[in-house]
């Protein structure tokens, strides 16, 4: 899928603006479980939830609101509605992380190292993983 159609579906028009849209805890853990099964009927959608599970009701609501959203469609199959994700998971992060590189990193892929680097929050691991990547990020534009 094209960047702007991505990007599109990921903006919605709100008073003459186009604001990114983000997903609220609930629309999130019902479109992980979407995107996990790939596609899904609300019944099987609902069975993922442990228990005590939120109300069919209740995951019917935010299935109808992320597909008004542009995050999911159906399709009729009988009475019932087949659902499946409109925008994959990676896209979705792609635009998350990118507002979140804007609105608290000045646009900055270094400051977000350094903040993840600094937070004290890494393992050894986690942090070797993130000294890997950065070698060979600069490995690559050397080689470009």
């Amino acid at each position: 899928m094209s960047q702007n159609i991505t990007q599109y579906k990921l903006t919605m028009r709100q008073k003459g603006k186009n604001q990114p849209l983000e997903l609220t805890r609930a629309e999130l853990e019902v479109i992980q479980h979407i995107w996990r099964l790939g596609e899904a009927f609300l019944g099987e959608v609902v069975e993922q939830f442990v228990e005590p599970r939120p109300a069919y009701t209740t995951i019917s609501t935010v299935i109808r609101t992320l597909e008004t959203k542009g995050f999911v469609k159906h399709r009729v199959v009988g009475k019932s509605h087949r659902y499946s994700p409109a925008v994959s998971k990676e896209e979705y992060r792609a635009g998350f992380m990118k507002r979140v590189v804007s609105n608290f990193f000045n646009n900055s892929p270094g400051q977000v190292l350094s903040f993840l680097a600094e937070s004290g929050s890494l393992t050894v691991e986690q942090y070797e993983e993130l000294k890997r990547i950065a070698k060979q990020i600069v490995e690559t534009d050397e080689n470009k």
